[in-house]
């Protein structure tokens, strides 16, 4: 299967189609992308876990709405056509799952992308990064993660793919630093998204599973302030100075985990209870066993699940999770 960046698809179809683009071949309204964040095309083998043609023309088509009605983007990055929206918001794009690649420094990335079903482009959509464990792939954290099933169509999903690290003898992980390859991977991929699908940017969400788990935990320290809230299975805490902005966020361990120890995903939990301003009483949340921090700054709640499952060492991705996580997100009010 075909793979290409967003942007050059975008770019490739509003050429055939003789579309009102850029000079660049972007679509109009659209930004520019950084140095860093700049994409390129290429080809790939087939991935049977996407289920949509990679063709130029599968992913838009029609022209952008800003072009049409003469908006611009304005200054704070919303689309002119859509209020509260990136600058895709207007640009139509059939619904579908899409392998992607985007430059990013020196290396070419990939990730899985999800436009649900009735996806309208002028209404701005939250969006959903998963980052798979260690060894993982972005297709297998997909298909167990079941965030994407219990949001059923109100959300797009981003589903990097991590690189082979030396450090883990070769297997799928995340570079977890500040200035790290990921965390620039994160900037790039949601400017990209951002500049092809209208998307809330006060709704932009990040979840993951035990190295996926650190990655949004780090996020969640890193990039505050594009991030409204943070969803963590089995993670530990980020390593580095957070941003002054914070977020909001649900978090679960297993007591008998034996992978990452208990007391991590506690450390990942005190640091946002200080950081959010939470108090150390709690009450019970749905689902069991959860329960929600009281005193939590305005718009910044803290759910904390410890549970005992005991599949894969304690590990697991408990089941209760993927819509728990959801219904935490999408009851969120906007960022304060």
């Amino acid at each position: 299967m075909a793979r290409m960046s967003l942007r050059a698809r975008l770019g490739l179809v509003c050429s055939i189609l003789t579309l009102a683009c850029g000079d660049d071949g972007s679509p109009a309204g659209g930004t520019e992308g950084s140095t860093s964040a700049e994409a390129s095309t290429s080809t790939a083998t087939g991935d049977p876990a996407t289920s949509a043609t990679t063709s130029p023309g599968s992913m838009t088509s029609g022209s952008s709405t800003e072009e049409s009605s003469g908006a611009s983007t304005d200054p704070d990055g919303s689309s002119g056509g859509t209020p509260g929206g990136t600058p895709g918001c207007g640009m139509e794009v059939d619904p579908g799952d899409f392998a992607l690649e985007i430059q990013v420094g020196a290396e070419l990335r990939e990730y899985l992308l999800v436009v649900p079903d009735g996806y309208d482009p002028d209404v701005p959509m939250p969006l959903v990064f998963a980052w798979h464990g260690r060894g993982g792939t972005s297709e297998l954290a997909r298909l167990y993660f079941q965030v994407e099933n219990a949001a059923d169509g109100q959300a797009i999903f981003v589903y990097p793919q991590g690189l082979p690290l030396a450090s883990m003898g070769g297997q799928t992980g995340w570079d977890l630093a500040a200035s790290g390859v990921d965390v620039a991977l994160f900037d790039a991929v949601l400017e990209e998204v951002s500049a092809g699908l209208c998307i809330d940017p006060e709704r932009v969400f990040s979840t993951g599973h035990s190295f996926g788990g650190y990655m949004s935990n780090a996020l969640g320290c890193f990039r505050a302030s594009a991030l409204r809230a943070i969803g963590s299975v089995a993670g530990g805490p980020p390593f580095g100075v957070c941003e002054s902005d914070t977020v909001a966020a649900w978090l679960t361990h297993g007591t008998g985990d034996q992978v990452v120890p208990f007391s991590q995903g506690e450390e990942s939990r005190d640091a946002l209870l200080e950081r959010n301003g939470c108090e150390a009483t709690t009450a019970a949340v749905d689902p069991s066993p959860c329960e929600a921090y009281d005193g939590c700054a305005e718009g910044m709640p803290v759910t904390w699940c410890a549970h005992d499952e005991t599949e894969l060492m304690g590990h697991t991705w408990p089941r209760f999770a993927g819509p728990a996580i959801w219904a935490f997100f999408a009851a969120l009010p906007p960022k304060p």
